[in-house]
């Protein structure tokens, strides 16, 4: 005998159900008792539990397994994402979408890697949240596309070679292609090729525009902590 599908038998548990169930992880209270508020107003969904942190988020969807989890990113504990991927690997049935008021493009690229079917930005809550909820019920994917954007830019900074970042490291800390090159054992000429490679992927004209972008995504950051 074939065995349902875990998305088709929430489909059917839902159907059984007539609601939505709902777990909210935040921790800020006003933002639990607005997103409750919100919710209230909608007909086919229910809160059926609220999370403080990432940890209790993870507990809570173990205990609960409700359909969609609305999981902010950034709480004590543990962080969205990493309570994303748990829930994620546990429990793949149940969707989780990202509610936040920041997050670097990197930080909500991870979420989505990790699990999360949609990111919904705290500030358009109230015109986005309840049709997005729908859509991840439903098994409908929904990413902002200022988000996939970013991502493609994060994606041209990842391209880059270990090599490259050293290199763009050097030259924001104002180093002259002559320090440079002393630095690493190559060549003035050689440092002028890698900086030029540097500018192409990351579509960028100068020295000035690619520092300002690697700083903007952290790449510099995350190479001085590894290297």
């Amino acid at each position: 005998m074939k065995t349902a599908s875990p998305a088709f038998a929430l489909a059917r548990r839902r159907q059984v159900r007539g609601r939505i169930r709902i777990l909210h992880a935040d921790d800020q209270m006003l933002s639990r008792m607005g997103v409750a508020a919100l919710v209230a107003t909608a007909g086919d969904m229910e809160i059926v539990g609220q999370a403080r942190d990432g940890r209790q988020a993870v507990e809570l969807a173990d205990a609960l397994k409700p359909d969609v989890v609305i999981m902010d990113l950034m709480m004590p504990e543990m962080l969205g994402s990493e309570a994303t991927r748990i829930i994620h690997e546990s429990h793949p049935d149940i969707k989780v979408l990202i509610l936040t008021a920041y997050g670097t493009s990197v930080e909500l690229a991870k979420a989505v890697s990790d699990g999360a079917s949609s990111v919904v930005f705290k500030e358009k809550a109230d015109m986005n949240l309840l049709g997005t909820i729908r859509d991840v019920a439903a098994g409908r994917k929904a990413i902002p596309q200022r988000l996939l954007s970013q991502i493609e830019e994060d994606n041209a900074l990842f391209r880059l070679t270990d090599r490259q970042i050293g290199i763009l490291a050097s030259v924001a800390e104002g180093q002259s292609n002559s320090d440079i090159a002393k630095q690493f054992g190559l060549s003035e000429i050689t440092i002028k090729k890698h900086l030029s490679a540097v500018f192409r992927s990351l579509g960028v004209a100068n020295r000035s525009e690619a520092v300002a972008l690697a700083l903007q995504k952290r790449i510099l950051g995350s190479w001085r902590a590894c290297g």
